[in-house]
């Protein structure tokens, strides 16, 4: 039987601080480094295609693992046991084999930017017209669940807390000033470096997740209790 313990407020130390600082500095760095290097738009959207391969490899897999992933999945593992990991193992990694193996050498082939650019290659301009819309809406609603899922977990944790009081500021900004800070940091290091700040940035993420993920892994299953493995 599992024993439950009362969550304890965090608070954040000066080096806490210091590392987070770091940190975005570093990534807006990296935006502001590539901007030299976008000259056209050839260079802004597609990196001048000239991103190697098992970068944007890393950089795919670290777009997989944002906070719908590392929240949601770990939610429904709490909830579902093992199931969850047939969503991957089922799902996602055949999927991503079809595209990688088929589909794309299409589209490499192609020089199409995008899906919806070889769609209207392919077919039509109102089939590549349905697809942009259709996959707009679902960007929208996939970044949406994702930063209110950040700002959400940046709330509980309640380590914003007391630079909040200090600063006379209600704590129900804590949520949305999780939502606006992200949003603003992602549009300016990709203002400035476009594609490859994007790509850049997703292979340090990668790093910085696994890194924090794997002792996470480790501790979990050192607590689980008796019969639960």
């Amino acid at each position: 039987m599992l024993r439950l313990r009362r969550c304890e407020r965090m608070g954040l130390t000066t080096i806490d601080w210091v590392i987070m600082a770091v940190y975005f500095a570093f990534v807006l760095g990296i935006g502001a480094a590539l901007q030299r290097y976008m000259k056209t738009s050839a260079d802004f959207f597609l990196a001048g295609r000239s991103i190697p391969a098992w970068v944007c490899g890393l950089a795919f897999i670290s777009a997989n693992l944002g906070a719908q992933e590392v929240i949601g999945m770990g939610a429904s593992g709490a909830k579902y046991g093992i199931l969850t990991s047939h969503f991957y193992w089922i799902g996602a990694i055949p999927a991503m084999v079809f595209v990688g193996v088929f589909m794309m050498p299409f589209y490499y082939g192609s020089r199409a930017r995008s899906v919806p650019e070889y769609l209207r290659l392919r077919f039509d301009e109102k089939t590549r017209g349905l697809n942009a819309i259709s996959f707009a809406t679902m960007t929208i609603f996939s970044s949406g669940i994702s930063m209110y899922a950040m700002a959400k977990l940046i709330q509980t944790l309640h380590f914003l807390d007391a630079p909040f009081r200090r600063f006379g500021i209600p704590q129900a900004w804590i949520f949305h000033t999780g939502i606006i800070v992200s949003a603003l940091v992602v549009l300016t290091y990709i203002y400035l470096g476009g594609l490859t700040s994007a790509i850049y940035n997703e292979v340090l993420q990668f790093f910085l997740i696994v890194a924090g993920l794997i002792p996470l892994v480790w501790l979990g299953l050192k607590n689980v209790g008796a019969g639960l493995v």
